[in-house]
């Protein structure tokens, strides 16, 4: 931002005096810092949306695709960003074994759209953590903390050490989402059948309306990495 004013600065005062081209000149360097600007704070609100470390440099550009079930995943979650641009709200299931690429995807998107990153275990441990001390946040704003966000991703439902404050925490989480009318990114190592049955009839129900379900069932890229550094 400061570059940017130092610029402008530097031209305000000889406006008038400034031939066609140089205003021309001047307009497209201004918009070059402007994109610049809007960059370092998308990145920046990247950096502090939870996202680990490890994909804060990854994108939809790069992401593997080797197979079709890959490309409709990514073509998925990027029509699931251009909705969310369009002003709707939509609930994107992304679902398979572990290494298929599911927490890349997500995190792209949140790298799109900004939001909160968190795994469905630390929303139950900060669940019970602030249960714990009566002046912390409540049940309920903190569900509504993440489902409020702009794009919420909840990464890996199922591997949370109590099933039980997991599944009423995501009832709770989709209720929130139904309401507010949030959108969200859920990823899990079930498969379709495996989920919905996990999760429950009564939160299933509240994915129908803006809910897609995308099954991942390809070979673990993280395996592949290994094999190929021997």
């Amino acid at each position: 931002m400061e570059e940017m004013n130092v610029f402008i600065k530097q031209f305000c005062g000889r406006y008038n005096e400034m031939t066609p081209e140089e205003i021309k000149a001047r307009d497209e360097e201004i918009a070059k810092l402007e994109e610049k600007q809007a960059q370092r704070e998308k990145l920046e609100r990247y950096e502090k949306s939870g996202v680990p470390a490890r994909y804060l440099t990854e994108s939809l550009d790069t992401f593997r695709i080797k197979t079709e079930e890959q490309r409709s995943a990514a073509k998925s979650v990027a029509d699931f960003i251009y909705d969310i641009r369009a002003g709707k709200n939509r609930i994107l299931v992304l679902l398979g074994a572990v290494g298929t690429g599911k927490t890349h995807l997500c995190c792209a998107a949140i790298r799109e759209l900004g939001g909160r990153y968190m795994t469905a275990a630390e929303i139950v441990e900060e669940i019970r953590h602030a249960k714990s001390f009566s002046a912390g946040a409540t049940e309920k704003q903190i569900i509504e903390k993440y489902a409020g966000a702009k794009l919420a991703v909840m990464d890996e439902i199922g591997r949370s050490i109590n099933a039980g404050e997991e599944k009423y925490m995501i009832y709770n989480f989709l209720n929130a989402l139904y309401n507010l009318r949030g959108s969200a990114i859920i990823t899990s190592n079930f498969l379709k059948k495996e989920f919905l049955n996990y999760i429950g009839a009564a939160s299933a129900d509240r994915l129908v309306e803006n809910g897609v379900i995308i099954e991942m069932t390809g070979e673990s890229y993280r395996r592949e990495l290994r094999a190929q550094n021997g």
